[in-house]
This record gives structure tokens, sequence and C-alpha cells, in this order.
């Protein structure tokens, strides 16, 4: 019996019973939809993160305190910023970034807001595009100017028009109010976390000079200082001669540690690759949960056909053509699975990505590799089923009712 033939008689089989058919695909179905939106999802944000950080560049550093019982002696300050400007000629940009709970009053509205102080040069160290105004300079910052920038969504939310330069806020910070006047709107990014800026019951997010909310709080520590390097120097090096630094100047050692974007690049692709995989094993049970219902039905289709088979073998069938037979039908029905398996990942991979708004990633390699897998499936499940059927005695097999 020729393959092309066992292959008509395969599909004729499925097709004569094509409810059964299609529940014993659901599985593998499932499980290549599994594999093929998981690995789109991954893939996708996994880009998404190494595209973030590259704009912000691999050689930017950050200083972070060791332990939390730090005294004061030990703070970070304005003035270890002034100290490796004028000692580190490697660094290039450098800044800080400090948090502050606050609260917007507009008319009978209030608002929750987070408030960042940084310096002038926080700007290069972030992909931010002005929508109106401009963003905070070292005037604002050494005159300590009650100025701030705010959101695009904020704008929009309490005012209906994205210019908003020049109006006056009633701002709330470690309770005091005071008057500040905006000078600059950032531009809501179509990102990730661009939806949360929207949400009245979020805080909003907004820049105020460093010395400018320092005046107003009395707390002169730094959360971190951020620098970057020029592409000639070394991280390293460049790292382990701030940190020798740093620690003369407030004379303790190892209260300060580094951290570079690549090393947090890596932490998340890591935690991704982590997250991924947990859930890649889940869906690999769905395919053998799939495979083992494709092993049921056949051994029931076996059950069924067992008659048929015995004419079959009769009229001169060799058991490997019987094998054929039922390995060739258990491959149809995954290989069929996997490809509706793979559409349907593909576009539930795209969605998915539409909705988080990060471009989708779903490469060639993971589809060959997903329908190879649901292939191999078929072959494997149905060896058991095939072999059952190709070693029925014809004789029984003819007196079988």
């Amino acid at each position: 019996m020729i393959l092309l033939e066992i292959f008509k008689q395969a599909l004729e089989s499925l097709r004569a019973n094509k409810m059964r058919s299609l529940l014993t695909m659901l599985g593998i179905v499932m499980g290549v939809f599994s594999v093929i939106a998981i690995m789109a999802i991954g893939n996708a944000t996994e880009s998404y993160i190494i595209g973030e950080f590259e704009k912000i560049g691999a050689n930017t550093v950050q200083i972070y305190y060791k332990g939390t019982n730090i005294t004061q002696n030990e703070w970070l300050t304005l003035e270890d910023i002034d100290l490796l400007v004028n000692n580190v000629p490697e660094i290039k940009n450098i800044t800080t970034l400090g948090q502050w709970s606050g609260q917007f009053r507009i008319g009978n509205k209030t608002r929750q807001a987070l408030i960042c102080e940084v310096t002038a040069q926080y700007k290069n160290f972030t992909v931010m595009d002005m929508a109106a105004g401009r963003f905070i300079n070292s005037f604002d910052d050494t005159a300590r100017a009650p100025v701030v920038v705010v959101d695009e969504a904020f704008a929009k939310r309490y005012f209906n028009k994205t210019d908003i330069v020049g109006e006056e806020l009633n701002l709330t910070l470690n309770r005091y109010n005071l008057k500040v006047k905006v000078i600059g709107v950032v531009k809501t990014g179509d990102d990730l976390f661009s939806g949360l800026t929207d949400n009245e019951y979020a805080p909003t997010v907004v820049y105020m000079p460093v010395r400018t909310v320092q005046s107003i709080t009395n707390y002169k520590r730094l959360d971190t200082i951020m620098f970057s390097i020029y592409p000639d120097a070394d991280v390293s090096i460049v790292g382990n001669k701030v940190l020798r630094l740093l620690e003369r100047a407030h004379r303790k050692e190892d209260i300060y540690m580094l951290q570079s974007m690549e090393d947090i690049q890596k932490m998340f692709s890591s935690v991704i690759g982590v997250v991924t995989s947990a859930l890649l094993v889940i869906a690999v049970i769905t395919l053998v949960v799939g495979g083992i219902g494709i092993i049921n039905i056949l051994l029931v289709s076996v059950t069924e056909r067992i008659r048929e088979i015995g004419i079959r073998k009769a009229l001169g069938a060799k058991k490997s053509d019987i094998i054929i037979q039922f390995l060739m039908e258990s491959v149809i029905m995954t290989g069929f699975a996997g490809i509706i398996g793979i559409i349907i990942g593909v576009i539930a991979g795209n969605v998915l990505s539409g909705l988080i708004k990060i471009p989708p990633a779903v490469d060639i390699p993971t589809i060959i590799i997903s329908f190879t897998i649901s292939v191999i499936l078929g072959l494997i499940f149905g060896v058991y089923p095939a072999k059952k059927a190709a070693d029925l005695d014809p004789i029984e097999a003819l007196r079988y009712e």
C-alpha cells in the first residue's frame, strides 16, 4: 500500500469522526497555542526592556546604600555630586533621583502626586519628549525656583489642553502648602506604563528641582546618584574610583554599592527567562495531556475497527501498513492541531502585545519548533495504538462482532 493511499485512508477515517477528531486535537491546539503566545510575550517583553535600557545607555551607573542603617554622616548629598564632577573626568553626566509624595489641588479636585526631585541633567538619563515648554535647567535648581514639570495626561485631564506652561498649581509637600509654576509638559509615552498616567487614582509623576524640594523639606539626603561615563572609559575602573572617593569623603568603607544599567538589564532578562520557562513547562504539560488524549482516542478507534483491520490483513496488508496508517492518523491530527495552535498563538501574541503596548515578537524558529514538536508527539503517542492494531490476529479480528 503506497504512502499516498495510506494518507487518504487516514483522512477518511478522521473525517468519518469529525467531532471526536476535533475534540482530540483540542489538547494539542491549546498546548501549541500556549507555547507560541508565551514565547511571543516573553520575547516581546525582553526586546522592549533591552530597547529601553539601550536608550539610557549601558555605561550608566547608579550608586545605592548597601544597608538601611545609614547615619547622617554617611548620607549621599549634593556635595558628593560636586566631588565626583571635580575629581572623576571620565564622568559625562551626573544627576540624582529622589521621590516624595505630595498632593495637587486644582479647583475643587485633588490629585496625589509622586514628586521626583532631580537636577537639570536628569533628562540625559531618560527618554523624555516635551509636549510643551522645557525641562528643569541649572538656574531653576540653583535658584531653588518653585517650578514643576508635569505629565501631558495630567494637563489634559485637569485643563483640557496640553500646553499649560505658566499655570500655577497648589501643591502640598511635606505638610507645606505652596504655589508652583508649570514650566514644561512631558509627552505621555506610548509604552507599557503610559496607561497609568491617565488614571486619576494613580499618583501623577512630576519633576521638581532637587534644591527646591530640599529647601521645602529640609532633608538633604539623596536616595541615589546616577552617572554616565564616556564610551572609551571602563565602567568597573571608574566605578571603583567613585567608590573610593565617596568612602574617603564619608570616612567609612563598604557603605555604598554600584549597579550599572547593563547589570540591571541582565537581571530583568533573567527574571523574564525564569517566568517564561515556568510557563512553558505548563504549556508542555498541556501538550502531554493532549497526547494522552490521542492515545485514548486511537485505542478506541482500534477497538471499533478490529473487523476492518482483519479484512485488510486477510487481503494482504502487512503489519507495517497498519502501523503506518494509525501513525498517519495520529500525525495528521497533531499536525493540523499544531497549525491551528500556531495561528491562534500568533494572533493572541499580537493582541496581548498590543494591549500592553509593546511590539510583538513571534519568531520563525519558535513556530517551526512548535510545529515539529506537535508532529513528533503524534508519532510518539501513536506508536502504542498502531502496534496494538498491527498485532491483531486476522482470524480473530474477522470473527470480532
